[in-house]
């Protein structure tokens, strides 16, 4: 590991006292020091990615690094380390070996990566190629192809839109993006930062996920019924990035698909254009993938400092990131990197020896990938059933939860999910970080991911805000989601600064306000 560059901490002159010898700026002070000289967050995620990824719910290597990340809190002193389940039925699939090649008319190496939960190939397998360009209209489909793709390798969709990479692919947040998500005063999720940004009202956001999930279900059983060997498909992500992250027949009683593979823009683009000139690609393709059901993976891992004020102990400040990943490559950016951040921040608070008011629990999610499916079932173990309003006493302990799941990038400030309450909270508590740019306040909502959750239980929960980077052009559910695209300088900014701000919600005197 390289030589970490010492960063300047600046003094803070803050009111206020943590326990009855100790003030806040020399908390902070202590935060800072374990948090930038002696940082441990970039072999966190060297052991996420390198050793412990991809980690795909339900599988082997799932489990394995849960019980890495166990062990881990355990040896830094954590109070409590456990498993909680979360689901019975969400099935393992590990990949072998795998290989596809055309090899005729010419020969050509298909850069390719096979989706999960997706069936072996029996063996090698050769077939001609033919381009199915929509299948949303699946009567018309049928009606065109039946009885004719016996054998055949089917090339699917439209061919991905040319990019010429005049763009950057890496980026930061603009302050005049910032400037404008700071100035809303809306919180539709068509904001400032994350356009793109999906549901965050849980029961719609799951509603329009099950309907994703099953989209291309009937497709699938036409072809399989038809005899097709199996299905390519891309997504335009240049250069040659390859996204197999998209297939959702993980439970026990889904059908799974024939052989389907994700393959290169360039290497679709390609075959779509001999087929268009009838010169009948041949494809020979093999792979040797499992599928099994261990319920014992699929498990959520939780750690706890407890509190040490007799009266708040039994409050809890909760912090989060998804550990599951897609399964293409290391699973680093989404989500080692916020798993690496949120473990880096308990080492943080009790390597400094501090003793905070409230339960600090930090709680790493699996089958986030497939829809929420390990905090979902923690809230609705600890809070009540989702669409019922009855609501267990647990749900009034949390004080606030904080999730971190949008790539590697640098955090720059909080989406504050329409709580226009804790806005000057948060701003008091990470003014001495200013300098850091790290103090935006937005009221916009965001969603797709466990914070939501929270939200729902009427719990103040809250998605962490941070620069982008490359993590929609090149890592996310990609094969190249790996080490060499996080950064260390933002990993250890965002695990020093949530410490902070996640000790000081603990020393409150009260719970953060909820909205109505």
């Amino acid at each position: 590991m390289k030589t970490i560059s010492k960063i300047l901490i600046p003094l803070f002159f803050l009111i206020g006292f943590v326990t009855s010898s100790q003030t806040l700026p020399q908390a902070l002070a202590k935060i800072n020091t374990e948090g930038f000289q002696k940082s441990q967050v970039m072999n966190l995620i060297t052991d996420l990615s390198d050793v412990y990824g991809p980690r795909l719910t339900g599988t082997n290597q799932y489990f394995t690094a849960a019980e890495w990340a166990k062990k881990t809190l355990e040896n830094w002193g954590m109070d409590k380390v456990y498993f909680e389940k979360y689901c019975n039925d969400c099935m393992g699939w590990e990949v072998n070996s795998f290989n596809v090649e055309m090899t005729s008319p010419a020969y050509m190496k298909i850069q390719a990566y096979p989706y999960a939960w997706t069936e072996s190939s029996n063996g090698v397998q050769i077939g001609e190629l033919i381009w199915i360009e929509s299948h949303a209209d699946l009567e018309k489909v049928k009606k065109q192809w039946s009885g004719k793709l016996k054998g055949k390798t089917i090339l699917m969709g439209a061919v991905p839109e040319q990019n010429m990479l005049f763009d950057a692919l890496s980026k930061r947040f603009a302050e005049d993006q910032i400037e404008q998500a700071e100035k809303s005063i809306v919180t539709s999720l068509k904001n400032a930062l994350d356009p793109s940004a999906s549901d965050d009202n849980l029961i719609e956001d799951d509603k329009g996920f099950e309907i994703y999930k099953r989209k291309d279900d009937a497709f699938f059983a036409f072809l399989k019924e038809e005899g097709v060997l199996s299905v390519f498909d891309s997504r335009a992500l240049f250069p040659g990035i390859i996204h197999p992250g998209g297939t959702y027949n993980y439970k026990e009683s889904d059908a799974k698909p024939i052989p389907y593979f994700a393959i290169s823009p360039e290497n679709f683009g390609k075959l779509q254009r001999l087929i268009t000139r009838n010169m009948n690609p041949k494809i020979k393709f093999n792979l040797d993938s499992k599928l099994y059901l261990k319920p014992e993976n699929n498990v959520n891992i939780i750690g706890e400092i407890t509190g040490s004020d007799p009266t708040l102990k039994d409050e809890v400040v909760m912090i989060g990131a998804h550990f599951d990943s897609w399964h293409a490559a290391s699973g680093s950016t989404d989500n080692g990197a916020g798993s690496a951040v949120m473990m880096e921040v308990m080492r943080i608070i009790k390597a400094a020896g501090l003793k905070p008011k409230r339960t600090i629990r930090i709680a790493l999610w699996g089958g986030e990938e497939q829809g929420y499916l390990g905090s979902e079932a923690y809230a609705e173990h600890h809070y009540g059933k989702i669409m019922e309003t009855t609501r267990k006493k647990e749900v009034e302990k949390i004080s606030a939860y904080i999730n971190m799941d949008n790539g590697a990038g640098k955090m720059r400030g909080i989406f504050l999910q329409g709580n226009e309450a804790v806005r000057p909270i948060f701003e008091e508590m990470l003014k001495p970080y200013a300098y850091l740019d790290v103090n935006a306040f937005t009221i916009e909502n965001t969603g797709g991911t466990d914070h939501v959750v929270f939200d729902y239980y009427k719990i103040p929960g809250f998605q962490i805000i941070q620069d982008p980077l490359n993590y929609e052009t090149v890592t996310h559910h990609t094969n190249l989601d790996v080490l060499e695209y996080v950064p260390e300088r933002d990993m250890m900014v965002n695990a020093t600064v949530i410490a902070a701000l996640v000790y000081q919600i603990a020393q409150e005197d009260s719970r953060l306000p909820r909205e109505d």
